[in-house]
């Protein structure tokens, strides 16, 4: 699998998670009392999860472009002084 097809994955993913938000939103403003602050902490942790996998999606989809960003390998000759 390339980061390419994974991006997509991760993007189908936060589609399912906008139904599921979309789903539930109007039944939590429904609910009153402790009901509806419990149903409000989940809508939450749902927005949160939708925004990570977006987030995950993005950075591998631009994963090989994005020169910016410092990679967690480098060349030994930076690092080290070898005797030759």
């Amino acid at each position: 699998m390339t980061l390419l097809e994974l991006s997509r994955e991760y993007l189908k993913e936060e589609e399912k998670l906008t139904k599921q938000i979309n789903a539930f939103l109007p039944v939590a403003k429904t609910l009153s009392g402790e009901q509806r602050h419990e149903a409000y902490r989940r809508l939450a942790c749902l927005y949160e999860m939708r925004r990570d996998v977006r987030m995950t999606a993005k950075l591998l989809a631009g994963y090989y472009e994005n020169k910016a960003v410092k990679r967690a390998y480098h060349k030994n000759g930076q690092y080290f002084f070898l005797n030759r």
